[in-house]
């Protein structure tokens, strides 16, 4: 099959940082390390910018009779509001991220043969400030999965086996945030894009909107509770599932954060800008597909899924770049695959144990 280039995404991507950058954006940068001081100050430390897992507002309170320019603007009006609220809900990812993962010899119980999984992302995420207690947001997402698959691998019921395939996501992110108090704030984003092979042409059931809604709330002091819905195609039979929650920063040094059906993890902070990451994640999607085992107007939908467990490492170079890797194993998951041709043998089943590896690249500005 075709490996079509995701030229149109990076370009999207590309025209969604510069648009926002023209507008007020939430400005994380005044945040910085916890224990900074102000320059001039006794025994200060260096001013690295914001990081991963700070608290205290960057800026400080101007001397006796100066004038701060920025004492009105959006921005600084909403950091005063809900800046701290904002900075302990979850643990920093960058607005811009680029990843790359693999999954190398993965099988399928019961099934012959192997195949081979990597996974390529871009992922564009913009707060865009429009009032002190609220925000838009903007951005666009690019997922890709190319497949190698052993000679055997789907020859089960089947004359020969699937050729190796390319599945590809690509959409926007549309959405709002809103404080309806001091302490709770209201989120929803939609994510409408393409989930497909690619492979002659597009088709109305590429079509998917995959889509969240989440209540935070500010319950105690370090304590943020969570609650909402969501959709998406990580779970076959149960698209439609509920978000229950909790994000709690134990102490300076550790946090812990959990968003189920999705994710859980427990990070160490050594310093105020390097994290151990500890956690579980279940990924996946559903893609329509058309291959050229198929003829004619078939067509089928493929079904993959991933629960992982790991370990990582994640570190703020400055206030613009960021690093984030992480390996563990895939614990379990559920596959169904299928080349499009009516007559074929769905391969499907649970995934055995197998290594998993990612390296993601934030940028920030």
């Amino acid at each position: 099959m075709r490996n079509h280039p995701a030229r149109f995404v990076l370009a999207a991507c590309v025209t969604a940082a510069a648009a926002a950058a023209q507008a007020p954006t939430l400005d994380n940068s005044k945040f910085r390390e916890v224990g900074t001081q102000n320059p001039g100050a006794k025994d200060p430390a260096p001013a690295s910018g914001r990081t991963i897992g700070d608290y205290s507002p960057r800026y400080q309170p101007t001397s006796k009779g100066e004038q701060d320019p920025d004492l009105y603007s959006l921005n600084r009006l909403f950091k005063d509001s809900h800046g701290d609220f904002m900075a302990k809900r979850e643990r920093y990812v960058a607005p811009i991220e680029l990843s790359a993962r693999v999954l190398p010899n993965q099988r399928i119980q019961h099934e012959p043969g192997s195949f081979d999984l990597f996974g390529y992302d871009i992922d564009v995420d913009l707060p865009v400030l429009v009032s002190t207690d609220g925000y838009l947001k903007f951005g666009a997402y690019y997922e890709g999965r190319s497949y190698t698959f052993s000679s055997a691998f789907g020859t089960k019921g089947n004359a020969s086996g699937i050729g190796d395939e390319q599945l590809h996501a690509a959409g926007v992110h549309v959405g709002f945030g809103v404080f309806l108090d001091d302490n709770v704030l209201f989120e929803m984003e939609t994510s409408p894009g393409l989930w497909s092979d690619w492979d002659d042409g597009l088709h109305h059931k590429d079509f998917d909107f995959p889509s969240k809604a989440l209540f935070t709330f500010h319950a105690i002091d370090n304590v943020f509770l969570k609650v909402g819905a969501r959709y998406n195609q990580v779970y076959e039979d149960a698209p439609w599932l509920p978000y229950l929650g909790v994000s709690w920063h134990v102490f300076d040094g550790m946090r812990f954060d959990l968003l189920a059906p999705e994710y859980v993890e427990l990070s160490l902070w050594p310093s105020a800008s390097t994290g151990i990451l500890i956690g579980g994640e279940v990924t996946g999607a559903q893609y329509h597909v058309r291959t050229t085992e198929a003829t004619g107007s078939q067509r089928a939908d493929v079904q993959v899924q991933e629960i992982i467990a790991y370990v990582g490492l994640v570190h703020r170079m400055n206030d613009n770049m960021s690093l984030r890797a992480r390996s563990g194993l895939v614990v379990a998951g559920d596959y169904h695959l299928t080349t499009g041709a009516a007559s074929f043998n769905e391969t499907e089943g649970a995934l055995d144990q197998g290594f998993f590896a990612e390296l993601s690249f934030g940028i920030d500005f």
